[in-house]
């Protein structure tokens, strides 16, 4: 008992000079929320560890044996609580590195080489073993990945440059095909779209995604995606300006409409327009995209922008150039039925 005793007062002593320590601790916060919070903190502490220690002491001077026991997993409890995040975030790091372990581990030593050569960027290592021997494209490694979707996945989590876009090159000019279930063999709760690589790699965006899109349509990977919905991948918010000139580059179909109850059979310039994507509905007038084109509910791209873009509207930087230009566009467009 004694051993717990010295380890409660000892608790109670450490706890009580952080308390004092809150208390004294000058308000040095940017905005009216920061200072005093170290002030506020003390204030509600400080009544916390005086009904624990004054448990702790009553258990020891004749009070019940409880009183005890309560005081102490009260003084505790701080030293519990760090202890259990600690140990917490110990065990998420390590989950996380085992996880991390599992990309380019593929049953195929060779394999396992080239997604190491392809992770450490090491090109003259990658052409070395490409020139070896045939490798079988179909295998996945132990997160349902092809080489091919590694090297995508590789691209997709570096959002600091393209250079990671050359060994995807190489995997192509190879023999790789850009298959669609590249990164996934089918949709997983993990991720909705990753069994569409194009799809998958459109919702990300970054500079290397873009090049990488570019590289796998080059290569022969179909333009006409759609959504697990059925939508075209240019009506996805994430189809950005760079995104549409490569999908039209590369025979992308832009005739294609809505599926969407709620917007059924809306073209791409109304899906646009209902965005306030200016600089894509220019893009979508360029395509031949009627403003004038009616959908079964009775909307065009015109009446749409008359909702969304009322009279008066004032828009600021790149997005009042991008709508005046999107308005210059609209006035020059024919009419038509």
């Amino acid at each position: 008992m004694k051993p717990l005793i010295v380890a409660g007062w000892i608790l109670f002593g450490l706890e009580a000079l952080f308390v004092l320590s809150l208390a004294v601790t000058r308000n040095v916060g940017d905005d009216a929320a920061g200072r005093g919070m170290a002030t506020g903190f003390a204030i509600v502490l400080v009544p916390l560890l005086l009904v624990a220690g004054a448990f702790f002491l009553w258990g020891q001077r004749g009070g019940p044996a409880p009183a005890f026991w309560v005081g102490l997993l009260l003084l505790g409890a701080p030293l519990l609580w760090g202890a259990t995040t600690l140990g917490t975030g110990m065990f998420d790091k390590f989950e996380g590195a085992m996880g991390r372990a599992q990309y380019g581990r593929f049953d195929d030593a060779m394999l396992t080489r080239v997604a190491r050569a392809i992770d450490a960027e090491d090109i003259a290592e990658l052409r070395n073993l490409l020139a070896q021997a045939p490798l079988d494209w179909n295998a996945r490694d132990r997160r349902d990945h092809t080489i091919l979707g590694h090297a995508v996945y590789r691209i997709l989590e570096d959002w600091s440059g393209t250079s990671r876009v050359e060994p995807l090159r190489m995997l192509l000019a190879a023999g790789a095909p850009p298959a669609v279930n590249a990164m996934a063999p089918e949709r997983t709760m993990r991720s909705v779209s990753e069994h569409d690589l194009i799809y998958h790699i459109t919702g990300v965006g970054h500079a290397g995604a873009v090049l990488a899109l570019d590289t796998l349509l080059g290569a022969g990977a179909n333009p006409n995606v759609t959504d697990e919905d059925g939508r075209p991948i240019y009506f996805s918010t994430a189809a950005v300006l760079p995104v549409l000139e490569i999908l039209l580059r590369h025979g992308a179909d832009f005739t294609l409409l809505d599926p969407r109850t709620d917007r059924l059979k809306w073209n791409a310039l109304m899906n646009a327009v209902s965005m306030k994507k200016w600089t894509e509905a220019v893009f979508f007038l360029q395509q031949g995209l009627s403003p004038d084109y009616i959908a079964p509910d009775g909307r065009s791209a015109r009446t749409i922008l008359a909702e969304v873009d009322p009279r008066g509207s004032t828009y600021h930087g790149d997005e009042d150039t991008a709508h005046a230009a999107f308005i210059a566009a609209l006035k020059q467009a024919k009419p038509s039925a």
